[in-house]
């Protein structure tokens, strides 16, 4: 099922699909979004875009889906969606940076997904480091950014985003229930897929508009006034061991600067990161 295949078809209350010309009409963005494919249902939209990136997509081309099979965060964590009650998307950017930069696309995403929920619910949206976005202290969206590059340039990469819009309680598997939430279970109101997703693609493409033109600095900023990470004690889980520390604050490639116990300064690119609370751990 292609973009151009649903041309016309609308949203309707049977099917909640959200088709191309639904999501593009009245869409004032740049970059992100003249070309949008949509499917009922697939394996991951991060494998159709990443397709469709080696092939020659656009920058901007989007992929949307109702549900996902194989749905996957960081880490190859599954992601859990019930069909059509979220967004599930994957954007194709292609940012002339070197790989080891990459982490900035990450961060930029997630500024990006909390500018919406702040802005369009009035939700006071969290960022855990790098990309997970959280609601009083439960996971709303997660973020996955794929790429293809060569050892000095990026060519493409894909951001994977899944947020939770209409989830209710029962809609999460029991083993995150108590970790996740929704935007209908923090405003009691069900939400219009379709202009979440435009405020989405809007946001992004603010921001990613930003990005290529002033570089990081203002994203970076943005982030740590965003931040649910900095300034709480931390276990970050590396390939090449478990530290604890407290985060002071992001270097300039987007990785994360940590102050071990004996004051030295750790910087990390990757890592699963649980944060210490009233509440226990935060790993989800």
């Amino acid at each position: 099922m292609t973009g151009s295949s649903l041309a016309g078809r609308k949203l309707t209350m049977a099917t909640q699909l959200m088709t191309p010309d639904d999501i593009s009409q009245g869409l004032k963005t740049r970059r992100i979004g003249k070309k949008i494919y949509s499917y009922a249902e697939v394996d991951s939209t991060n494998d159709i875009a990443l397709k469709l990136a080696e092939a020659g997509a656009a920058e901007g081309t989007v992929v949307f889906a109702g549900h996902q099979r194989k749905g996957r965060g960081r880490f190859n964590r599954k992601w859990h969606s019930p069909t059509a009650k979220n967004i599930l998307c994957s954007i194709i950017l292609r940012p002339a940076i070197n790989p080891k930069r990459i982490s900035q696309i990450s961060l930029m995403t997630a500024v990006a997904a909390a500018s919406t929920l702040r802005s369009e619910y009035d939700l006071p949206a969290l960022i855990k480091w790098p990309n997970d976005i959280y609601l009083r202290g439960r996971k709303v969206s997660g973020i996955l950014v794929d790429m293809g590059a060569e050892l000095d340039l990026v060519h493409y990469a894909v951001v994977g985003i899944g947020i939770n819009l209409n989830n209710v309680a029962s809609d999460f598997p029991p083993s995150i229930r108590s970790l996740a939430t929704s935007v209908k279970i923090e405003t009691g109101k069900k939400v219009d897929r379709v202009k979440a997703a435009q405020s989405l693609l809007t946001q992004i493409d603010r921001w990613y508009r930003t990005y290529l033109k002033e570089g990081f600095d203002l994203i970076g900023n943005t982030w740590v006034d965003m931040s649910l990470t900095l300034g709480k004690r931390i276990t970050a889980k590396t390939a090449e061991g478990q530290i604890t520390g407290i985060p002071t604050g992001l270097d300039e490639d987007g990785s994360l600067l940590i102050r071990l116990d004996s004051g030295i300064i750790k910087k990390i690119a990757s890592a699963d990161i649980l944060i210490q609370s009233k509440q226990g751990l935060l790993p989800y």
